[in-house]
């Protein structure tokens, strides 16, 4: 582990990437959808707006179970 402190990664909190929301909401529905037995293909365009204009403070893991949560 000790290699691993020799670089910095810096990565925006979620908020700061509004343009990755569409993006990492197609890949949970794409992963959890057939782990769950569901076939959902996508997410409403309402739905979608929604989703981008919250502020994530729990950054990728609270929308990864959002999305999760909301396919079960």
């Amino acid at each position: 582990f000790y290699r691993l402190n020799v670089f910095a990664i810096r990565l925006p909190s979620l908020r700061d990437r509004k343009d990755d929301v569409p993006l990492l909401v197609d890949h949970f529905v794409r992963r959890f959808g057939p782990q769950l037995g569901k076939s959902i293909r996508a997410v409403a365009p309402d739905a979608q707006r929604l989703l981008a204009g919250y502020d994530w403070p729990g950054n990728v893991r609270e929308l990864q179970s959002v999305i999760r949560a909301a396919i079960v």
